[in-house]
């Protein structure tokens, strides 16, 4: 059963929420927990177990007018983990929180398991500690992109050019280099920058231009193309 076929369903199975803290920006573990209120023990989503911990969220729901969210996360302090974290990572202000929604029809172990059925990512940031006492600690959230230098879009929109990072020839070890690749195409066959064939290696240079990702890929293929060709200027 898919997402959308249980979301209709007259009788879904329960909507759990769960969440992801990773304060390794700061020297941190990645915490995954469910909320402990809802759950006796851990769950299992895409082979990641969730542990339950006491928390209460508020405001975490976003909607498509009116201003970002700022919503507020409490953690329980009583057996000392939420103050552990905030004495050891400095408050964990600027750490990522992560949310993804499914439905328990859709967690490991069931029959119906697919780590593909989900709701979000919704990315928070950890902006303040507003409280702090001995029952539990809270801290104020940002949405991801309301957050300062943030612009929209992310990326510079450019019609004819493709701007991501193509493959390296090492010559040292006579092979290419793909880690900082993103674009694809890992043929053996090398093209210069006039996107002619080349039996040198070293030569192989992308155009960028749209006839750079055809020629790779094959003109009726899906092209991954990291320009905009579509777009056109509107006049002023």
């Amino acid at each position: 059963m898919s997402l959308q076929s249980e979301a209709q369903s007259l009788a879904p199975s329960g909507v759990i929420s769960l969440f992801t803290v990773d304060s390794s920006s700061v020297g941190g573990p990645i915490m995954h927990f469910v909320m402990g209120s809802d759950n006796d023990g851990p769950v299992v989503f895409n082979e990641v177990e969730y542990q339950p911990i006491d928390v209460q969220f508020e405001g975490l729901e976003t909607s498509g007018a009116g201003a970002l969210p700022t919503p507020k996360i409490r953690i329980s302090n009583v057996d000392g983990l939420a103050q552990s974290l905030v004495s050891t990572y400095g408050e964990l202000l600027g750490c990522t929180l992560y949310r993804v929604r499914t439905y328990t029809r859709f967690l490991d172990g069931q029959p119906e398991a697919d780590p593909e059925s989900f709701y979000g990512p919704d990315i928070f940031r950890f902006e303040r500690k507003t409280s702090e006492n001995g029952v539990y600690i809270e801290w104020e959230l940002s949405a991801s992109i309301d957050q300062e230098g943030k612009q929209l879009p992310g990326r510079t929109v450019i019609r004819n050019t493709c701007l991501w990072r193509y493959r390296y020839f090492n010559r040292s070890t006579a092979k290419f280099d793909y880690s900082k690749a993103q674009c694809p195409y890992t043929g053996s066959q090398s093209y210069d920058i006039n996107d002619q064939p080349v039996a040198d290696p070293a030569l192989d240079v992308p155009s960028r231009r749209l006839s750079c990702c055809r020629t790779r890929f094959g003109e009726k293929n899906p092209l991954p193309f990291g320009g905009f060709p579509g777009v056109q200027r509107v006049p002023s």
